[in-house]
C-alpha cells in the first residue's frame, strides 16, 4: 500500500510540475513526498474491493475479502452470495429452489450434502477463499441432477513454509456451545491442512411442537394432530487435505473426510383425534415415542493426479472417489389413552439400517488451441450399491400382536458410464459454450426376504447444454444459457420397505425412472463501484418428474413416489449490493417464481406464485466496532402437486470488533429474531387431494450468541486442488448422493 501510494504520488506531483516547465519533465519535489509520508497515518482507504465475480457458468462470492469471514461460518457466508437464500431454520435455496448439490474444491463432498446446515455452522469462514453459484454447468455437469451447484473453494497459494490456523469457538444463551479448528502445514513440497468442526444442540433449544388438521374430503371427517418434542443433536465434521508439488507440471492431491451426527427425542408426545361431519368424536389416542438411537456416518476419500504439458492450459486429470455411509434409525412408540382406537395393537418398535458405497473413476483432458478455443473431453464410471433392512414390531398389552412382524431386505445397484465433450471460444467481449454428454447406466433391485421380485434396467441418455456471453463494457455482461439435467431415483425413493404408524404408510417405489429437467435462463449483470447488480429471468420444464403421491386408504393417509409429475416453472431473481457512502454496505437478494404442477394419472394441477428475500445492511462504527442487521422472508408458492408453503419472516443483528496485531482476535455477538415471539412458525397448506387442510410447525429460533476467533501463525502455503476432480451429481432421495438434503426429524405420530 506504501509504494502503491508513493507511485500514485509521483505521478501527481510529476503531472504538475510538468505543467508548471511546459514540457520538460521535472521530477517530484523530495519536501512534498517527505510532507506526503508524514500524515501517512491520517490517510484512510474507503474503496471497497469487489466481493462479486462473474463468469460464462458461475457466480462468485469474494468471502476474504468479506470483514465478517473472521469469525463467521460458512452458513453466516452463504446468506450473503447472490441467488442463494437462507431461512430461520438455516435451510438453503438457490433461486428459490432446494434442487441443488453443495461441492467443496470442485468436487462434491457427501458430509456436506447430506446434512448441509449443521457442518456449515461447523465450517469457519475464514478457511473460505470464495462460494461459487454455477448456474449453467457444462456437460461435465449436465447430467448430474440439479438446479445449480454451491462450490465452497478453500484458500489456495503457495508461498512461505510455516503453520496458521484459526481457533473459533461459541455459545448460545440455550447452552449450545460450539466450536471449530483449522490449521495448515508445510513440508518440503507437501502441504497439509486439517479441520474440524463440532456443533451440539441441546434439548432446551430442541423443543418443537406442530399442529395439523386433516379434512376428509370422501366423507367429511376431520383429523387433528398435536404434538410436541424435545430434541438433541451432535455434529462431529472433520476432514484431511494434502498436497503434493514434485514440480510445476504435476500434482497430487489427497483427502479424507467425515461426517457423524446422534440425533434423539426425549420424548415425543403427540395427540391424535378424529371426528365425523357432525363434530362427533369417532376416536382417540396418545402416541407416546422415543428415538433413542439415529445416526449418521459417512466417510468419503479421494485420489487426483493432474499433469500439464509445456502447452498453456493443457492438463490431464484421473481421479478416484471412494464414499461409505451408515445409518441407523430407532423407534419406540406407545399408545395411551384410547378410546376406538383405529389399531389392534398397543405400541411399535421400528429399526432401520441402511448402507452405502460408492466407487467412482474419472479420466479429464483439457487442450486449448488456436488461442481463443478450449477444448475438454473426460470419461466416468460409478458403481454404486446400497443396502437397506428394516424391522417392525407390532406390541400389544399381552405381548403377542394380531399383526405379524416385518422385515424388509433391500438391495440396490447402480452403474453409470458417462463419455462427454465441451468447447469454449473466449475472444474479446464474447465467449461461449456448447457440450454434449453421453450417459448409460444400469439400475436392479434384489429383495432377499421374498417381499417382490427382482428387476433391472438400462437407460440411455443423452444430454446438450449450451451457453454464449456478451461483456458489453468493463462494468455489464449479458448471458444467455440452456441445460438438461437427468434424476436418477434414490434408494429412499426406491425402496419399497413400509414406514407405519397408526395414521401414516409410507413407502418407496422400486419402479421409478429417471427423469429429465429442461432450463433457459438469461443474465444480465453490471459491476460497479457504488453500485452491483444483476437479473436472471429463468424458465424450467419437466414432463416425467419424481413427484410426490398422497392419499387416503382404509383408515391411513399412504403417503409414496411416482413418475407423474409435469412441472414448468418461470420466474426472475436478482442480486443487489449498493455502497451509499463509504462505510455503509446495502445487500439485497431475492427471487419470485410461479411454479405449474400437473399429473395426468391423479387428474390434479397447481400452480401459484412464490417469493423469497433476504437484505442485509453492514455499518463501520466508531472504535473499530462492525454492525450487521438483516431481514428475511420466504414462502408462498406451491411445493407439489397438493399445496403451498405459508410465507416465513426472519431477521437478525451482530456486533464483531478485533483486537490484537493484525487483527487476529475477533469477538463477535448475535442475535436471531430478537424481537419475535420465543417460537417462530411455518404453515403449509394442502388445498386438493382425498384430503385438505394445514399443518404448522413451532419451533424455538429466537436466539443470543457470543463467538470469540483467534488467528495464529505466518502461513501463506495451503492445500492445491487439481483444476479437475470427481463430482457425483446424480440422484434424488436417499440422503447420501440426493437431491434435496436431508434433514434429521424427530416425533413421532
Amino acid at each position: 500500500m506504501r509504494l502503491l501510494f508513493v507511485f500514485c504520488a509521483c505521478l501527481v506531483l510529476g503531472s504538475v510540475n510538468a505543467q508548471n516547465a511546459g514540457s520538460v519533465s521535472v521530477a517530484p519535489d523530495s519536501a512534498a513526498i517527505d510532507s506526503i509520508f508524514a500524515h501517512l497515518s491520517e490517510v484512510e482507504v474507503v474503496a471497497m474491493r469487489p466481493l462479486i465475480k462473474t463468469e460464462i457458468d458461475r457466480l462468485s462470492y469474494d468471502v476474504q475479502a468479506d470483514g465478517d469471514s473472521k469469525t463467521s461460518t460458512a452458513i453466516d457466508m452463504l446468506r450473503k452470495v447472490p441467488l442463494v437464500s437462507v431461512d430461520g431454520e438455516d435451510n438453503i435455496r438457490v433461486r428459490g429452489n432446494s434442487n441443488f448439490k453443495i461441492y467443496k474444491n470442485g468436487h462434491p463432498d457427501p458430509s456436506l450434502s447430506s446434512n448441509p446446515k449443521e457442518v456449515l455452522k461447523a465450517l469457519p469462514a475464514s478457511m473460505i477463499k470464495r462460494i461459487e453459484v454455477i448456474t449453467e454447468p457444462g456437460a461435465k455437469y449436465d447430467a448430474e441432477g440439479v438446479a445449480a451447484i454451491l462450490n465452497i473453494v478453500t484458500v489456495s497459494s503457495n508461498t512461505l513454509k510455516g503453520v496458521t490456523g484459526t481457533l473459533r469457538a461459541g455459545v448460545s444463551e440455550t447452552g449450545n456451545p460450539n466450536a471449530s479448528a483449522y490449521v495448515t502445514t508445510q513440508v518440503g513440497k507437501w502441504v497439509t491442512s486439517v479441520n474440524y468442526g463440532w456443533n451440539h444442540r441441546g434439548y432446551r433449544a430442541g423443543t418443537q411442537r406442530s399442529y395439523q388438521l386433516h379434512h376428509y374430503v370422501a366423507t367429511g371427517d376431520d383429523r387433528g394432530y398435536e404434538s410436541s418434542n424435545r430434541s438433541k443433536v451432535g455434529v462431529h465434521y472433520g476432514n484431511i487435505e494434502s498436497s503434493f508439488e514434485p514440480d510445476t507440471l504435476n500434482l497430487l492431491t489427497l483427502s479424507l473426510g467425515g461426517y457423524y451426527y446422534n440425533f434423539k427425542v426425549n420424548p415425543a408426545l403427540s395427540w391424535v383425534t378424529m371426528r365425523n361431519a357432525a363434530g362427533e368424536m369417532l376416536y382417540r389416542y396418545v402416541s407416546r415415542s422415543l428415538l433413542p438411537n439415529n445416526d449418521y456416518l459417512n466417510l468419503d476419500g479421494r485420489f487426483d493426479f493432474q499433469h500439464k504439458t509445456h502447452r498453456k492450459g493443457e492438463a490431464l486429470t484421473l481421479s478416484y472417489m471412494l464414499s461409505t455411509s451408515s445409518g441407523n434409525d430407532e423407534m419406540r412408540s406407545q399408545y395411551l389413552e384410547e378410546e376406538n382406537a383405529p389399531m389392534t395393537y398397543s405400541g411399535l418398535n421400528r429399526d432401520g439400517h441402511e448402507r452405502f458405497w460408492e466407487h467412482t473413476w474419472q479420466l479429464d483432458w483439457t487442450r486449448p488451441f488456436l488461442k481463443y478455443h478450449t477444448f475438454e473431453t473426460g470419461l466416468k464410471y460409478i458403481h454404486r450399491s446400497n443396502r437397506s433392512k428394516n424391522h417392525t414390531d407390532y406390541v400389544t398389552d399381552e405381548g403377542i400382536s394380531p399383526i405379524s412382524d416385518r422385515d424388509s431386505h433391500f438391495k440396490h445397484l447402480t452403474q453409470v458410464g458417462a463419455a462427454y465433450a465441451s468447447y469454449t471460444y473466449r475472444k474479446e467481449k464474447w465467449s461461449a459454450r456448447a457440450g454434449l454428454r453421453y450417459e448409460w447406466s444400469y439400475l436392479s433391485a434384489k429383495f432377499p426376504d421374498g417381499s417382490q421380485s427382482s428387476f433391472h434396467r438400462s437407460l440411455n441418455d443423452w444430454v446438450p447444454s449450451a451457453s454464449v456471453s456478451y461483456q458489453i463494457d468493463m462494468g455489464r455482461s449479458l448471458k444467455a444459457a440452456f441445460a438438461t439435467r437427468i434424476n436418477r431415483p434414490g434408494i429412499a425413493y426406491l425402496n419399497p420397505g413400509v414406514s407405519e404408524s397408526p395414521t401414516d404408510l409410507s413407502y418407496g417405489n422400486p419402479n421409478l425412472n429417471s427423469s429429465r429437467n429442461y432450463s433457459m435462463s438469461m443474465t444480465y449483470m453490471q459491476v460497479g463501484r457504488l453500485l452491483t447488480f444483476n437479473v436472471v429471468p429463468g424458465y424450467s420444464w419437466s414432463s416425467n418428474g419424481i413427484g410426490d403421491v398422497h392419499f387416503y386408504r382404509n383408515g391411513q393417509d399412504h403417503y409414496t413416489y411416482d413418475n407423474t409429475l409435469l412441472h414448468r416453472w418461470v420466474g426472475v431473481s436478482g442480486f443487489v449490493q449498493w455502497n451509499p457512502v463509504a462505510k455503509t454496505s446495502f445487500m439485497l437478494n431475492a427471487s419470485a417464481g410461479r411454479d405449474y404442477y400437473r399429473s395426468k394419472e391423479l387428474g390434479l394441477k397447481n400452480a401459484r406464485w412464490g417469493t423469497n428475500f433476504y437484505a442485509q445492511l453492514t455499518q463501520q462504527l466508531p472504535w473499530q466496532l462492525r454492525f450487521t442487521g438483516s431481514l428475511g422472508q420466504w414462502g408462498g408458492g406451491a411445493y407439489n402437486l397438493y399445496g403451498y408453503q405459508g410465507r416465513a419472516w426472519f431477521h437478525s443483528f451482530a456486533l464483531q470488533r478485533s483486537f490484537l496485531k493484525e487483527n487476529r482476535l475477533t469477538v463477535r455477538a448475535s442475535a436471531q429474531n430478537p424481537f419475535s415471539g420465543k417460537y417462530s412458525h411455518s404453515t403449509s397448506h394442502t388445498t386438493q387431494g382425498d384430503y385438505t387442510g394445514w399443518q404448522r410447525y413451532e419451533y424455538r429460533q429466537r436466539s443470543f450468541q457470543l463467538s470469540v476467533s483467534y488467528r495464529f501463525g505466518s502461513l501463506k502455503a495451503y492445500v492445491k486442488k487439481t483444476d479437475k476432480t470427481i463430482e457425483n451429481n446424480d440422484v434424488v432421495g436417499g440422503g447420501q448422493k440426493g437431491g434435496e438434503s436431508q434433514q434429521p426429524m424427530g416425533g413421532g405420530k
